[in-house]
């Protein structure tokens, strides 16, 4: 075989790699996108979901249980829904770190809220790749009308909900704003107003949120 169309069957052989390659990409992103994107709150979920008050309600008795106050002067609270067997944690890690990068922990907790069947080994993983945050884990009594995670809930220093929901929409999660939640925390330590807005109404990378079923120990 001369050299010209041995070189050709190389591109030839490249090329056809390369197609199979974007092919296969194309295709996972497409099953990625069937798999994962829901809303965060679906027509089935109860109307509690929709009801910022009761929202709010439940997320404060569980931070009482757990000793937390969320009236602290000059501090801003932010719990962050995690839900260990999501696929989705990824796309919402950007938006968090970028959260706790920006405030330190004398003006900002951070605060991981974990499903009821999270086991202690995923936990404590936790634990050790986010040594700042404090990490409740449901119990069975905790009747908290979540839908979806990951998500968050961002409490004001007067220890009122100001934002739940999503950290943003589409296959990414992604916002048009990098800045909206390190804005919104700003304003609240100002002493400004914000909220409460409840923001999801909406389509992303979601899992839904795993509640304690029926008979379970």
């Amino acid at each position: 075989m001369s050299e010209p169309e041995h070189s050709k069957q190389k591109v030839i052989l490249i090329s056809g790699l390369v197609i199979l390659w974007l092919a296969g990409s194309l295709f996972g992103l497409w099953w990625f996108q069937q798999k994962s994107i829901r809303p965060f709150i679906s027509q089935t979920d109860t109307p509690e979901s929709r009801d910022i008050e009761a929202v709010s309600q439940g997320l404060s008795r569980v931070l009482q249980r757990s000793d937390i106050n969320v009236r602290t002067p000059d501090k801003v609270t932010l719990i962050h829904l995690w839900n260990p067997d999501c696929l989705c944690n990824n796309v919402s890690a950007r938006h968090t770190q970028g959260v706790l990068t920006t405030f330190d922990p004398t003006i900002l907790k951070f605060i991981m809220l974990a499903p009821t069947h999270t086991s202690d080994e995923d936990l404590m993983e936790a634990q050790r790749l986010n040594p700042r945050a404090q990490i409740i884990r449901l119990m069975e009594s905790d009747k908290l009308p979540l839908t979806a995670s990951p998500g968050l809930a961002i409490f004001n220093p007067d220890g009122q909900l100001a934002y739940f929901g999503a950290y943003g929409f589409g296959a990414l999660c992604s916002l048009s704003d990098d800045e909206l939640f390190t804005n919104m925390i700003s304003t609240m330590l100002a002493g400004k107003p914000y909220g409460p807005f409840m923001n999801v109404a909406g389509s992303g990378c979601f899992c839904e949120w795993p509640h304690p079923k029926v008979g379970d120990e």
